[in-house]
């Protein structure tokens, strides 16, 4: 009995392990802000972007932040993710917000992302 219940695990184990390492998934994408009234690049405004990574959670997913960026002064910012996973960027400012659902696996290295901020009046 115990022979079989090991040999179960290590198939399990071999059908389950991905060859690649997580250097090999990452990838670096840049993320845009755009307003939306305007349609020009937030320059100078120097917004904070939380990256959030998709959990599973009861009974709900659950999306715990696990960095923090604050964009540049050409209004963007470039972050490293892992493409095997889902992301919620959410960009805050002000009187602002902004938020966009990623993907991982629809993205290539180097792809940008915009982001459309709406004014909260």
């Amino acid at each position: 009995m115990k022979i079989i219940f090991w040999s179960f695990i290590t198939a399990l184990l071999f059908i389950n392990c991905d060859r690649k390492t997580d250097l090999d998934n990452q990838i670096t994408i840049k993320v845009n802000s755009i307003d939306s009234k305007t349609k020009q690049p937030r320059r100078n405004l120097f917004d904070t972007i939380d990256v959030r990574i998709e959990s599973i959670g009861f009974p709900m997913k659950q999306f715990p932040k696990i960095a923090e960026y604050v964009t540049d002064c050409s209004g963007s910012v470039k972050i490293k993710i892992n493409r095997t996973e889902n992301y919620i960027l959410l960009l805050g400012a002000p009187y602002v917000y902004g938020s966009e659902d990623i993907i991982g696996e629809k993205l290539k290295d180097g792809q940008e992302v915009t982001i459309k901020v709406i004014h909260l009046e």
